[in-house]
């Protein structure tokens, strides 16, 4: 069985009538409890079984298995997803990856490469793939897709576009083709030719925005940011980390983020230095997205607990009139990149709920929840 992350879209709710919540993907399991028909659902992964396809919900506090067809709009939610904005490309990575995971063969050899892409190691699953997987089926569009995912991440780029336009040779796939564009205009406006490294870190960079005598000194940031952060949320070890740093037009031009958007994850972390900028003014972006990093290391997908605890460990506090305005709401507010105002304020209820998670579990409540992300409470801000 192969999951499906797509909790960072808004979520269905229960049919009319209700629903049973089931321990596990099994209609024989234990019945947690008796959802209500309307209640909203957080969907986590999905699963696709004998018994027909079911999702892991949250909902009313309560973590569980619910079956597709007691969930309304799923339809919808699938739409949207395949329509997620082009530049939100970490959700349209994690989407993608989720759907090869339904749909690839049940080959046992490609457990390996998806937990290898899973926990920080795009390399080592993209070598997987290659060997292991096309060598025997050279012509499965959804193994050329994955291999393209884990070349992109593994800061191949120009390989991953050979193998998304191979995949979509094979097979139309909007979603993939958006992920061929967005790698197209990348390759294009990528002028970050120079190069440093230490064990944890590859550090890429344009020599207009980071002078080759300052790259010395952003490793040394971000080792210290990384042991910091360690220390504080746990970081597990995987091949080092590609840090990409571009002058501001060329970031805009290869990730397409929008104007908000200070730095960027999506298997590496890519950020922008105006020209005559210091290193070091680039520390809180480069904490937040090692945050992002870290998460995505332990299998950790909840929007609002990467946002939250990104803020918290990057020194970052949304202003106290926004806090006011998130506190008066009962719920996560909808994800909205067409409206910023709606943006800051799930990141002020997202900081709420990180704030409110640490006072009543403590930092070290909190170190071990996130060594268990099956365990995560539904977000809550009181």
């Amino acid at each position: 069985m192969f999951g499906l992350w797509l909790a960072l879209i808004s979520p269905p709710a229960i049919v009319e009538g209700g629903a049973p919540l089931y321990a596990r993907c099994d209609r024989e399991s234990p019945v947690i409890a008796r959802l209500a028909g309307g209640t909203p659902v957080t969907l986590g992964h999905s699963l696709s079984g004998e018994q027909g396809r079911c999702f892991h919900v949250t909902a009313e506090g309560r973590q569980g298995y619910v079956f597709a067809g007691a969930l309304t709009t799923i339809e919808d939610y699938e739409r949207r997803r395949l329509a997620a904005s082009d530049s939100d490309l970490p959700q349209i990575l994690r989407a993608e990856i989720g759907r090869l995971r339904e749909e690839s063969p049940r080959h046992p050899l490609l457990a390996p490469a998806l937990e290898a892409l899973d926990s920080g190691r795009p390399a080592l699953a993209l070598r997987r793939i290659e060997e292991d997987l096309l060598a025997r089926f050279p012509e499965d569009p959804n193994l050329l897709a994955l291999a393209g995912l884990a070349a992109y991440q593994a800061d191949d780029v120009r390989k991953a576009s050979r193998y998304w336009e191979r995949s979509l040779s094979l097979r139309p796939n909007p979603q993939l083709d958006s992920l061929l564009k967005r790698a197209r205009a990348e390759l294009e406006a990528d002028a970050a030719a120079e190069r440093s490294a230490t064990q944890r870190f590859v550090v890429r960079y344009e020599d207009k925005a980071l002078p080759s005598r300052a790259a010395a000194s952003l490793l040394s940031m971000l080792d210290e940011e990384l042991a910091r952060i360690d220390a504080a949320i746990g970081c597990p070890s995987a091949e080092p980390l590609t840090v990409i740093v571009q002058a501001r037009e060329s970031w805009r031009a290869a990730t397409g983020a929008a104007e908000w958007n200070a730095g960027l994850f999506d298997g590496r972390i890519r950020v922008p230095l105006d020209e005559g900028a210091p290193p070091a003014s680039l520390r809180p972006t480069l904490a937040h997205e090692l945050v992002h990093a870290c998460l995505a290391r332990r299998g950790i997908r909840e929007r609002w607990l990467h946002e939250g605890l990104a803020m918290r460990w990057s020194g970052e506090r949304p202003p106290q009139q926004l806090l006011q305005e998130a506190q008066k709401l009962d719920r996560l507010p909808e994800w909205d990149e067409s409206r910023p105002g709606r943006i800051r304020l799930y990141y002020a209820w997202a900081w709420l709920a990180v704030d409110h998670l640490y006072q009543t579990r403590g930092e070290a409540g909190v170190r071990e929840l996130l060594r268990n992300p099956a365990a995560l409470p539904a977000p809550a801000i009181r």
